[in-house]
């Protein structure tokens, strides 16, 4: 990524995950400029329509498993009264086994679910890190905000920033300050802010109007300022408290609306009194849907509308999936759970048998290899053997060699 031509990014080891939904946020961004719109609300409810779309396998996928865990938890509701109150180490190995026979008899695991939780987590996190700084991962959004503000003389740039000198002369981290402080987001690091009194509309004043025109127009929604929270616009006497509230309490309403409709398919299972998750599940029910309304008002408006719009779709997902899971039999789940849980084992099995194969070659190899050379050492050493015998003879003056002299004489004397 070319940090040139792009203003601030964070996110650590989310980073490339932003950078990716950055890039689908800003192609939205270049088809809605071909139509002479530039509005960020609308390219971000097509975003996360689109995000969500591709989410959608792992969600069916989730749907699944609530669909055989509403038919588990009876069993293992059953297993752990029967082992209630016995907290010998026998009895709870023996739970353990009865109630992974029940996974087992479903073909799933306790971590089912967990999968898909796990791969979904970095790209929600990751979407945040996009939606609150959209200038740092759209680029002709930047560019907007860059043409402003290398148009500002040095008398403006102290005026706006308390900078002395021109935006050419500042560092890359500088200049994605003062984009991020014009945009209304936050920098990270660079430690550049607007001047006390000092507004984005103050700044468009001295700028060129058909630029200023489009930023204007960017984060402008229904009147409701994007880069800006409900309840900051609200205490700045921008917008009346019902015009404010109007986001958040339909992202609160839209993501009760969704945590029910998920939660159909464990039927009875959730709404039974045996069920030690089901006080819990009632109070995420209540929390949930009051968390997403505070949160809404006090960050930006962008990310109230990414989770409205995001609730709201994940609602009619939820919808059109338990339609058609109502026409999946869960026999037909179980089975085809089986059979991959069954191919996998096989494939594991294999996976073993080839590397138990490799190590008994390996073995093999080796005994060779060491047989091999304790031979080559014990010819080795009676052939160093005879050598030192042949050289000791040769030597003159030795006592071999007048010992052969002596031989000599006595075979000549004996002929």
């Amino acid at each position: 990524m070319d940090n040139l031509i792009l203003a601030t990014q964070t996110g650590g080891i989310l980073k490339p995950f932003a950078w990716i939904l950055g890039k689908i946020l800003e192609i939205i961004y270049d088809l809605f400029s071909t139509m002479g719109i530039y509005n960020i609300g609308f390219c971000i409810i097509l975003f996360t329509i689109v995000v969500r779309m591709l989410m959608l396998p792992m969600q069916i996928k989730q749907q699944k498993f609530s669909k055989l865990n509403s038919v588990m938890t009876p069993e293992i509701q059953k297993i752990q009264k029967k082992y209630q109150g016995k907290k010998d180490q026998q009895s709870q190995l023996a739970q353990q086994e009865e109630i992974k026979a029940v996974y087992d008899k479903y073909g799933t695991s306790p971590t089912g679910s967990c999968l898909q939780l796990l791969i979904q987590m970095p790209i929600l996190f990751a979407l945040y890190r996009v939606i609150m700084n959209v200038p740092a991962y759209v680029k002709p959004v930047k560019d907007l905000y860059l043409q402003v503000l290398n148009g500002l003389n040095a008398t403006q740039m102290k005026q706006f920033f308390g900078i002395d000198g021109l935006a050419s002369g500042l560092s890359q981290d500088k200049i994605n300050g003062c984009i991020d402080a014009m945009s209304g987001y936050t920098s990270s690091g660079s430690g550049v802010k607007l001047s006390d009194g000092v507004t984005l509309s103050k700044i468009l004043e001295v700028a060129d109007k058909g630029v200023a025109d489009k930023i204007e127009g960017i984060n402008n929604f229904f009147g409701l300022n994007l880069s800006m929270s409900p309840s900051g616009m609200f205490n700045a006497g921008m917008i009346s408290i019902i015009v404010a509230l109007i986001i958040p309490i339909l992202s609160g309403l839209f993501q009760f609306l969704s945590v029910q409709l998920s939660q159909k398919l464990n039927g009875a299972a959730m709404d039974s009194a045996d069920n030690p998750m089901a006080s819990s599940m009632k109070i995420m029910n209540i929390m949930m849907p009051l968390m997403s309304i505070y949160m809404c008002w006090i960050l930006s408006t962008g990310i109230g509308l990414y989770w409205m719009a995001g609730s709201l779709i994940m609602m009619l997902q939820q919808i059109f999936i338990n339609i058609h899971m109502k026409k999946i039999d869960v026999n037909d789940i179980i089975e085809a759970n089986k059979e991959k849980a069954a191919a996998k084992a096989e494939k594991r099995k294999q996976k073993e048998g080839i590397y138990r194969d490799k190590v008994l070659e390996a073995s093999k190899t080796n005994t060779k290899n060491i047989s091999g050379n304790s031979k080559i050492s014990a010819s080795e050493k009676e052939e160093k053997i005879r050598k030192a015998k042949e050289a000791a003879a040769n030597k003159p003056n030795s006592m071999a060699s007048k010992v052969n002299m002596v031989n000599e004489y006595n075979k000549r004397n004996e002929k």
